[in-house]
């Protein structure tokens, strides 16, 4: 070997090892940088291309540096990518059913069931204080019925319009994950461009990559996304078998339906292709934030329109049970009984109940072919509090308001139970195992970030 021979390849391992201390300081200084991927220098023998007869002994012909790349494990990063989906998405869940729990406000002593419970007692404290419309008792006893019926009708409004607004909330926020969804898949399709054209020329794109890889674990978590790596370097990005991002050009959703909660049903919220086709999502905060604005079905649609259709029912067949029975009675005046509570019949039942009287004149606690002493009504109305199902006309029976209620709750609490439970189970899950991916240990739990940091020292 010349002695420029030994030169050659002392420089040429003094630029590779100074390559590798730069990029060992590169990945010191980005230890706590969020996303940002350890890198590492490859390498490759200069292998003399030439036999040489005046050198037989030739050692080699010193290092080249090939690249910079990053020590990220694909299926660790998907991985990541599909737990972060489902903890978004049972956390979002999670956080809906629990503000329905809220609104319920059971049990309490401003709770519906209470303010029920009020109500049916008044009713029977109305029964033991029949008589004369100068008596005072039973003014007292009237004017503590309207009381307790005006309380009930606040309280069930009270609850609809707080899930009306948590629907509403929900439906704000759903349009703006899509926004940033159609945002965030641009950025996507522009990073894959740029590292198209710079990987070509031979130039470093790691960062990058680093940068397209929170975007897509932005969309996973939005929306539950894949990804599916191309032979060019590029990505795309896939919602249920579709592309969301396809190399270099990126498609947008649009959230169509209704915009308050009384369409639910009528004008279901959808997301959709903006070029056309339905796009449905089964993980991720937005895939949960739609599934709970569905119309209420049976107890099994969203969160939010099963509760307001539970205030509904549970309001109409309060009125129409109250008012079947009051109907048949006579006041202490001697007149029919009427209406107890009205709703309209155009909006929900739950937003207009009102009571009707506005003093015993009104109350009609009597059955008028006993005398107008006679408490029957009254005690009638005051059993309904006791009752699974109840009378609303001669011919029709539903469930009593009291008793849907309770079930309602009892519902309510098992959902929101269970929803908690699987939140915090995804949420513990780790997202990546030790030593395998390159992420900064910042993004990891505390235990692996240790183990990554003991690795690092050992490996540079």
């Amino acid at each position: 070997m010349s002695t420029f021979g030994g030169l050659n390849i002392a420089s040429s391992g003094l630029n590779a090892a100074q390559m590798a201390l730069e990029v060992t300081g590169q990945n010191v200084a980005n230890a706590s940088t969020a996303g940002y991927v350890r890198r590492t220098v490859s390498q490759s023998e200069n292998v003399s291309q030439q036999v040489s007869f005046t050198s037989p002994t030739d050692s080699g012909q010193g290092v080249t540096v090939t690249g910079i790349s990053r020590m990220n494990d694909a299926m660790a990063d998907a991985q990541a990518n599909s737990t972060a989906a489902t903890s978004s998405y049972w956390s979002t869940s999670s956080g809906a059913i629990s503000t329905v729990e809220t609104s319920l406000n059971e049990p309490s002593t401003s709770g519906l069931g209470e303010a029920m419970t009020t109500f049916f007692s008044a009713w029977q404290a109305m029964a033991n204080s029949t008589g004369t419309t100068s008596s005072s008792s039973a003014a007292s006893a009237a004017t503590a019925l309207i009381s307790a019926g005006t309380a009930v009708a606040s309280t069930i409004s009270s609850g609809y319009q707080a899930v009306a607004n948590a629907w509403s909330s929900t439906r704000s926020s759903a349009a703006i994950d899509v926004t940033t969804v159609n945002s965030t898949a641009q950025t996507v399709a522009g990073l894959n461009q740029s590292i198209l054209s710079l990987s070509s020329s031979g130039s470093d794109v790691t960062g990058l990559e680093d940068q397209r890889d929170a975007a897509v674990a932005t969309l996973a978590s939005l929306t539950g996304a894949t990804t599916r790596t191309n032979a060019n370097g590029t990505v795309d990005v896939l919602l249920g078998g579709s592309s969301l991002v396809s190399g270099t050009t990126a498609r947008s959703l649009t959230l169509a339906g209704a915009t308050d909660i009384s369409g639910a049903s009528s004008a279901p919220v959808t997301l959709s292709w903006s070029t056309g086709g339905s796009v449905s999502l089964s993980s991720g905060q937005l895939g949960a934030e739609v599934a709970s604005l569905a119309g209420a079905n049976n107890g099994t649609g969203g969160v939010y329109a099963e509760a307001a259709q539970t205030y509904d029912t549970v309001a109409k067949n309060l009125a129409d049970a109250v008012n079947y029975l009051h109907e048949q009675g006579t006041t202490a005046t001697g007149a029919a009984g009427g209406a107890f509570f009205s709703y309209s019949s155009t909006a929900p039942a739950a937003t207009t109940l009102a009571v009707v009287p506005t003093d015993a004149n009104g109350i009609a606690a009597a059955d008028g072919t006993k005398g107008a002493l006679d408490n029957t009504i009254a005690d009638q109305i005051a059993q309904l509090a006791g009752a699974t199902t109840v009378s609303t006309s001669a011919t029709t029976t539903v469930a009593a308001p009291a008793s849907t209620w309770t079930s309602y709750v009892s519902q309510v609490g098992s959902q929101s139970a269970s929803a908690a439970a699987r939140s915090t189970a995804a949420s513990s899950t780790p997202q990546s195992p030790p030593i395998t991916t390159g992420r900064s240990p910042s993004a990891m739990p505390s235990s692996v970030s240790r183990r990554r940091s003991r690795t690092m020292a050992t490996e540079e």
